[in-house]
């Protein structure tokens, strides 16, 4: 087990905040004394995730004192490989590619060629979102 996890968790219930324009649904929980919460906007997703951290809790996982979450939750992400921008772009093309017209393919690669360049300009490593 990691220094940075811990048995002492608690998960507590969803709070709702109704602003002018948009209900959110806090999940809070402490891990170790430290406060955590994650925002979302249906009530639904917010109790989809609070059960996750709760059945986390209940088969004795631990936690990470750093991120708040489950050390198994780490895990999946580090092993989930990511998709490079390049493989993206050839993978939305190829499929999008047989059932264009031509004026529609233009359309697709200068799309594909405008967001390569919006992405290189920022200085950040091109990579696909999520």
């Amino acid at each position: 087990m990691a220094d940075d996890a811990t048995y002492d968790v608690r998960v507590y219930k969803t709070e709702v905040y109704k602003g002018s324009k948009v209900t959110t649904y806090y999940v809070r929980w402490k891990v170790s004394g430290r406060q955590f919460r994650a925002a979302f906007r249906t009530s639904a997703l917010a109790d989809s995730f609070r059960s996750e951290l709760m059945t986390a809790m209940r088969g004795g996982q631990s936690f990470s004192t750093a991120t708040g979450r489950p050390i198994s939750w780490e895990h999946e992400e580090a092993e989930t490989p990511g998709l490079s921008w390049y493989a993206l772009t050839l993978g939305y093309a190829a499929a999008k590619w047989p059932y264009a017209s031509p004026n529609h393919r233009r359309g697709i690669a200068e799309a594909l060629t405008d967001a390569t360049e919006a992405m290189l300009a920022s200085g950040d490593a091109p990579h696909a979102p999520g």
